[in-house]
């Protein structure tokens, strides 16, 4: 470590230090993990000189009046209730179509039943999870009112 370092962050080297030597991760370059760990965390937290010297500096200027206005017209722009992501994003799994969500899931399916790994129901198994399903569905009193409702319609 460092001199000038605090004694909360000598404990914190030595804790990662050990740790690392503990579960054999980086083989002998545990000390220099755990020392540009704990410097980037004093970093982060601007406890090195370079920083205590940038902040000494950012203070002693001023900024422009005319940015202080754009970042109030910019606050009083802002939705009051922050902007929700919506599947049609295009983003992830749930952005996909379902035709292609379907594609995916039956590729896993297939790996599944080649490693061998992929369960497959025995009749017994199938009646079981079915009866399960009905028993949970039918404690819906709402539910089964209006499926009663409708009778035999399809």
């Amino acid at each position: 470590m460092p001199r000038g370092a605090s004694p909360k962050r000598e404990r914190q080297y030595q804790h990662i230090k050990q740790s690392a030597k503990k579960s054999g991760r980086y083989g002998g370059r545990a000390e220099e993990v755990a020392a540009r760990t704990v410097n980037k965390i004093r970093r982060k937290k601007g406890e090195t000189k370079s920083q205590r010297s940038r902040a000494k500096k950012s203070t002693s200027r001023s900024r422009p009046a005319k940015a202080r206005v754009s970042s109030a017209r910019k606050k009083a722009r802002r939705p009051s209730a922050p902007r929700l992501r919506s599947s049609s994003d295009g983003r992830g799994f749930a952005g996909m179509s379902a035709a292609r969500q379907r594609s995916i899931a039956a590729e896993g399916g297939r790996a599944a039943h080649q490693r061998g790994t992929a369960h497959e129901f025995s009749r017994a198994e199938a009646r079981e999870a079915g009866h399960k399903g009905g028993e949970a569905v039918s404690k819906n009193r709402s539910h089964m009112a209006e499926i009663g409702r409708r009778g035999g319609e399809r």
